[in-house]
């Protein structure tokens, strides 16, 4: 069953006292593009996490964003900026003595100034947190998939029925393309027999006018356009990914119907040809979302 290339996803992964919270949003686009969005002690993780979520991911652009909401109370620890402690300390004692104020720079002022804490930096290995990272990508990559299956089973109904509206316009257009031959071959019959005033060898004539109607005949271009429809409804029911096939054989079926158009010599078989386009790009539409 086909799938849509946008959806979104949250998870939350715990273990060995780490939480990490992970959120999937993709977007379509035309190869698998993940865009990762990770806290500096996780860099090391980017490659394992590409690999879990390429298996499930063909297509479309997925922003990753992964955070650390917890851990271990024994690695938690807080830094202090001492060099900008110091360099706070120089300012408010050059404050004090320029102003002339007797008050000393004591603890207590250094302690309002911003960014002198800061958590310390964690050494993480790949056997503490993976555990919990894969979870919380699981479960995120889960409600991911479940978005884009149902998405794409909505697609999957209005393009099947799109389908059967592009083969009715086909076959409409079929019976239209023979009487639009006869017609022909009856004006020009009877514009012949008016201009030589039936001086005129007509089995030569009938051959002529044979071989013009079937320069203006699209019966080839619309076998191709019929055989192209149960491609696409094949392609439809295919369980890999089939977006870009069916962008491939939506343009091929483009390709005959532009051919029909311009060679149709007759207003009723252009009129079906606008209709066969206006639904052929609806349904070029709906592909561009399809995994």
């Amino acid at each position: 069953m086909i799938k849509s290339m946008t959806g979104y996803g949250r998870g939350c992964g715990s273990a060995s006292g780490f939480v990490f919270l992970a959120e999937l949003r993709s977007v379509n686009h035309r190869y698998a593009d993940l865009v990762l969005r990770l806290p500096r002690e996780l860099y090391f993780l980017e490659d394992q996490i590409r690999r879990l979520l390429l298996t499930d991911i063909k297509r479309g652009r997925v922003e990753v964003s992964l955070s650390l909401n917890e851990t271990p109370a024994g690695m938690r620890q807080v830094g202090v900026n001492y060099d900008l402690a110091e360099d706070y300390y120089r300012a408010l004692r050059k404050m004090t003595e320029r102003l002339k104020l007797l008050e000393e720079v004591k603890l207590v002022h250094l302690l309002q100034m911003p960014e002198l804490f800061k958590p310390a930096a964690l050494e993480l290995t790949e056997e503490q947190v993976w555990p919990a990272v894969s979870e919380a990508l699981r479960e995120a990559l889960d409600q991911l998939l479940g978005q884009r299956q149902a998405e794409g089973e909505n697609l999957y109904r209005d393009l099947s029925a799109r389908c059967d509206s592009l083969a009715e316009l086909a076959a409409v257009a079929t019976e239209r393309a023979e009487e639009a031959k006869e017609e022909c071959r009856s004006r020009m019959y009877e514009k012949f027999q008016e201009l030589l005033s039936g001086n005129f060898e007509e089995t030569r004539l009938l051959m002529e006018c044979a071989m013009l109607v079937e320069r203006m005949g699209v019966d080839e271009e619309l076998v191709r356009l019929k055989s192209h429809i149960e491609a696409f409804r094949t392609a439809l029911e295919d369980s890999e990914p089939t977006g870009r096939k069916l962008d491939f054989i939506a343009q091929e079926m483009f390709r005959e119907v532009n051919t029909i158009g311009s060679k149709a010599g007759d207003y009723k078989l252009t009129s079906i040809v606008v209709d066969l386009k206006a639904e052929l790009e609806k349904i070029r539409e709906q592909i561009q979302n399809l995994e």
